[in-house]
């Protein structure tokens, strides 16, 4: 925990505002009623516990029932990231459905997000009504933490300290060492920053803001360092020249409660 005169320090001193951080986060994950995966017709249905991350039925964490996604999810509406000086940075609902995907990357014409598509696991392509969707959602859900997005959806934030220290932690998560990776073609023929493997000339790669701008990868190594899951819709977190989805970066900062599942 820090005191109220480091919070300060950080807040006004060392921060400065790189993205447009707006204050809702747009969540809208149904789980109530949802059947359990482990229990299945043992478990009437999810119903959250008081206070912890369970279900009060069948005391199976959340993450084990069949939760999603209500309607298209657009990554950066879930982080609360909108930048106006960008507006190629995410592809519409309209563009990513005539696709025939819940996601692509942006500013690719259909050539080159068929390209992509083609170089991951088969079973993780968000194709519609593919287990790659259903990959992608999930992913969504346990990647990007409703909880660690915003406060709005912590329960045991305790008084106006605790806020303003999530407050801080966020901003400078987000503007330190979050974004999201960029796919192009490479520039000359390199290797991959994750597996080692070469890359030629003029293959698509994903790029990084956060690392230097040589630093290249395939778009299947475009992985977590904990999880070693894809970086959903390619958001990640950047430490120590390592990636991370959202949810483990966090945990390298600060611990996560086993039974709420919110940092402290």
């Amino acid at each position: 925990m820090w005191d109220g005169q480091t919070l300060e320090f950080v807040s006004r001193q060392i921060y400065r505002p790189k993205v447009a951080l707006e204050k809702e986060c747009v969540v809208n994950e149904v789980d109530v009623g949802q059947p359990c995966l482990a229990c299945e017709d043992k478990c009437s249905g999810f119903k959250q516990h008081e206070w912890r991350s369970t279900c009060s039925v069948c005391r199976c964490p959340r993450e084990l029932h069949d939760i999603y996604n209500e309607n298209f999810v657009n990554v950066r509406d879930r982080l609360g990231w909108h930048r106006e000086d960008d507006p190629q940075s995410q592809s519409t609902k309209e563009q990513t459905l005539r696709e025939g995907y819940s996601w692509v990357p942006s500013a690719l014409n259909s050539e080159e997000i068929e390209e992509y598509m083609e170089q991951l696991p088969n079973h993780k392509v968000p194709r519609l009504g593919s287990p790659g969707e259903k990959y992608r959602d999930i992913q969504l859900i346990y990647q990007l933490p409703k909880q660690d997005l915003s406060s709005d959806f912590c329960k045991m934030l305790d008084g106006p300290m605790e806020v303003k220290e999530f407050k801080v932690f966020r901003e400078l998560r987000d503007n330190i060492a979050m974004d999201l990776g960029v796919v192009k073609p490479a520039q000359k023929t390199t290797s991959c920053f994750n597996c080692g493997g070469e890359i030629e000339k003029g293959e698509q790669v994903v790029l990084t803001g956060k690392l230097s701008a040589d630093v290249c990868f395939h778009p299947a190594c475009f992985t977590c360092s904990t999880c070693e899951e894809l970086l959903v819709d390619m958001t990640y977190c950047q430490h120590s020249r390592k990636l991370y989805c959202e949810r483990h970066y966090a945990e390298l900062i600060r611990p996560r409660c086993p039974a709420c599942d919110e940092v402290s």
